[in-house]
């Protein structure tokens, strides 16, 4: 007789490109969780002597960093020749992409700006969001992606890379009050004052039931 495990699924992170003007977002699952998840966080904006310490400007600068892992080892054993041949060149090319405007509005903007009917403006990307488990869905804008491929196929193409992400998390000072990322950043603010009281509450009942025991 077969014995039952409790132990819970692991959910995996992923990296989502949201773009209102294309039915496919690009999203990377990763293949292995990140063993660790850095995140630093910095007051908003310098306040004066005057203004004292309880005040801000709003919400808090978070900048953070993780390392992903890419191994088609395992899946090329199985795989077809083509996939043998591309190696984890998609998935690389997915994340690359997440810092690239599509060739398609490049060569429609080049095109208006020759015939002059506009100037030349910065090309918008579609929103990066960063999902590590439901309770924290993040907005991101990635400031950097350092890709380091370690094997590769006798086409030379990479069969096993880790990419460096760092990111700044852009919240609701960041963007309108229509745009999507900011309702995810005023979800997470709830999500994280949830967790806030709970943990006070928590504390309260310890400290009440340590008084009544000493």
């Amino acid at each position: 007789m077969g014995t039952l495990t409790s132990a819970p699924r692991t959910l995996r992170g992923a990296i989502v490109a949201v773009d209102p003007v294309s039915p496919i977002s690009r999203t990377v699952i990763f293949q292995y969780n990140p063993d660790e998840f850095s995140r630093t966080l910095e007051p908003a904006g310098r306040e004066s002597a005057s203004e004292g310490s309880g005040r801000t400007w709003g919400a808090p600068k978070e900048s953070l960093s993780l390392t992903v892992e890419l191994d088609a080892t395992d899946q090329l054993e199985a795989a077809g020749p083509g996939s043998v041949a591309i190696g984890i060149a998609p998935q690389l090319a997915t994340l690359e992409m997440l810092l690239h405007p599509s060739s398609a509005r490049v060569i429609t903007n080049s095109a208006l700006l020759l015939a002059g009917t506009i100037e030349l403006l910065p090309i918008e990307l579609p929103l990066t969001v960063l999902a590590w488990g439901p309770g924290r869905v993040l907005p991101v804008k990635i400031t950097t992606l350092a890709v380091t491929e370690q094997a590769f196929t006798p086409g030379l193409s990479p069969i096993r890379a880790s990419v460096e992400i760092s990111a700044d998390v852009l919240t609701y000072d960041d963007v309108s009050p229509t745009h999507v990322a900011f309702g995810l950043s005023l979800a997470h603010l709830v999500a994280k004052e949830v967790m806030a009281s709970a943990a006070a509450v928590a504390g309260a009942g310890r400290t009440a039931a340590e008084m009544v025991g000493g």
